[in-house]
């Protein structure tokens, strides 16, 4: 039995998140047939790459800060916190700004 690459483990258990789909999110292979690809909505997010033995994410935004992480489980809380940080951000949008 093969043990599942970091990237495949963290599309599965990205995958296996309801609240990833229902937040307007997704997750997919990434075009190489390696890494992770976070989309939101239709529009690139980011991406997840095994370098050895880490997961390094890089923004779709490269002026935001990538992030290193050692764990398939650092890379899910990481990617989820990058999630709620993205809904909290165009839920705090100003009524005026709405009227607008």
């Amino acid at each position: 039995m093969t043990c599942a690459t970091p990237d495949r483990e963290l599309l599965r258990q990205l995958s296996d998140i309801p609240e990833v789909a229902l937040s307007g999110f997704s997750v997919r292979e990434g075009l190489a047939g390696t890494g992770v690809t976070v989309m939101k909505g239709r529009n690139y997010f980011g991406s997840w790459r095994a370098v050895d033995k880490q997961l390094v994410w890089v923004p779709a935004n490269l002026t935001e800060p990538g992030h290193i992480v050692e764990t398939v489980d650092l890379a899910v809380r990481h990617t989820l916190l990058l999630i709620l940080k993205s809904i909290q951000t165009q839920g705090s949008t100003p009524p005026r700004a709405l009227a607008s």
